[in-house]
């Protein structure tokens, strides 16, 4: 915690002394460059699904102290005065007044609720450990949602990078043509095909830079700042090895995910509240005592004490009772269905990440062999176009595919990484 309001401090040095040395409007501020451990620091401060998760806390908290309130008895203090006129004449033909003091003290305790508080203590307590559960959902989402944007920044950062070799060859490819037009071993056709081919990529630079300013906004939400933030200098897509298998995964999900972990509680706790619900057919027996001080002047010094012992059952009340203990019954019924429901759709897509994650692995191997051969392939065209055995088709062939192939591989590192991510998230535990 102390670690992660020093970063913050660090931020907002940086948004100040930002905005008061250049004086400049918050759509011009350079964005603050962070890593994602810093990124994720500061989101899991500031996010708001956060705090209300920690707020619904506070209330399941407040809650079950309630409920181990209904074990201590109750007391009241009371005090009255009352002055009144009686609209009477005393023998001197003067209004009679009255005053009255009284005071009181009272008790009472519940001898026997038919089992409603046990049952109500448990399920404040089932659901305070939902909550907790919840807490650590909304910390894993955070994160997720953090690294999704972070991921997101880096690999455009990587595309402009591409966009921009992608013009350098173009430019060059002009240049060469231009030559071997001068040459006679090429035509006009061929050096306007190059031309609107630079303009391509140029366009295509202009919106991976776009892409760039619109990823480091993004960031900035997810995070919770009112700034835009980017990634470090060197920050790249790295592979992590992730440490257990898709079977473990599987069972890891089922043990501790968050999600599953929630509904499990909430369905307990539903079922401890249906069962309080049935109390209302039992009697409920009770304790009172009380001591009371009552006279005409003050201090009152009329003593009297009272101790009583009263029992209730109620015999019919228009069907609430029974209309009560069913919906409870119902609701248990669906947090259990809920149960399931989210038992399943973890398993599922836990998965689906694993599977993600293994794919996009594998894919990053061929896409780096795959940008290897395109590569040589365009420098093997250029050759065969310089001697007149290519024509300029492939040489825009052999350019559309390098360019591809590097987007893939970037591709490939984003899915690799969001995969982890993802997996992390549905089971409850970084990797």
């Amino acid at each position: 915690m102390h670690g992660r309001s020093l970063i913050l401090v660090a931020i907002s040095l940086a948004v100040t002394s930002g905005g008061a040395a250049g004086q400049e409007p918050a759509g011009a501020f350079e964005p603050v460059p962070l890593s994602l451990e810093e990124a994720v620091a500061a989101a899991l401060e500031r996010s708001p699904a956060l705090a209300q998760a920690h707020a619904a806390l506070e209330q399941a908290a407040a809650s079950r102290r309630s409920a181990w309130g209904d074990y201590l008895p109750s007391f009241d203090l009371r005090y009255s005065f009352q002055h009144s006129n009686t609209g009477q004449l005393d023998p001197t033909g003067q209004t009679i007044a009255q005053t009255s003091h009284s005071a009181q003290l009272s008790g009472s305790y519940d001898l026997f609720t038919g089992f409603r508080r046990g049952h109500d203590l448990r399920a404040a307590g089932l659901r305070f450990d939902a909550e907790s559960a919840s807490v650590v959902e909304s910390e894993f989402a955070t994160v997720l949602n953090v690294k999704a944007a972070w991921f997101e920044a880096v690999a455009s950062r990587d595309l402009v990078r591409v966009e921009a070799d992608r013009v350098t060859r173009q430019r060059d490819q002009l240049a060469f043509v231009a030559r071997q037009l001068a040459l006679g071993r090429a035509t006009r056709s061929d050096s306007l095909r190059s031309s609107v081919d630079l303009n391509n990529a140029r366009l295509a630079l202009l919106t991976a830079e776009n892409a760039v300013r619109q990823s480091v906004f993004r960031l900035a939400e997810a995070i919770g700042l009112d700034r835009p933030v980017e990634p470090e200098p060197g920050a790249e897509l790295a592979l992590a090895t992730v440490p257990i298998s898709r079977a473990e995964a599987l069972d890891l999900a089922r043990a501790s995910s968050p999600a599953v972990a929630a509904a499990a509680a909430s369905a307990l706790a539903a079922e401890a509240s249906a069962a309080a619900s049935r109390a209302a057919w039992w009697p409920s027996l009770s304790l009172s005592a009380g001591q009371s001080l009552r006279n005409d002047d003050f201090p009152p010094e009329d003593r009297s004490w009272s101790v009583g012992v009263s029992a209730s059952y109620p015999l019919f009340n228009g069907f609430q009772r029974e209309s009560s203990i069913r919906q409870a019954a119902a609701q248990a019924e669906s947090a259990q269905a809920q149960l399931r429901a989210v038992e399943l759709a973890t398993v599922a897509a836990v998965d689906e990440a694993y599977g993600q994650v293994e794919t996009a692995r594998a894919g990053v191997a061929l896409a780096e062999e795959s940008v290897t051969l395109a590569r040589e392939d365009l420098r093997v065209t250029e050759e065969r176009y310089r001697v007149g055995l290519a024509t300029i088709l492939d040489l825009q062939a052999s350019q559309i595919a390098l360019r591809q192939a590097e987007v893939d591989l970037i591709q490939r590192r984003f899915d690799h990484a969001l995969g982890v991510a993802r997996l992390e998230s549905l089971i409850g535990r970084f990797l």
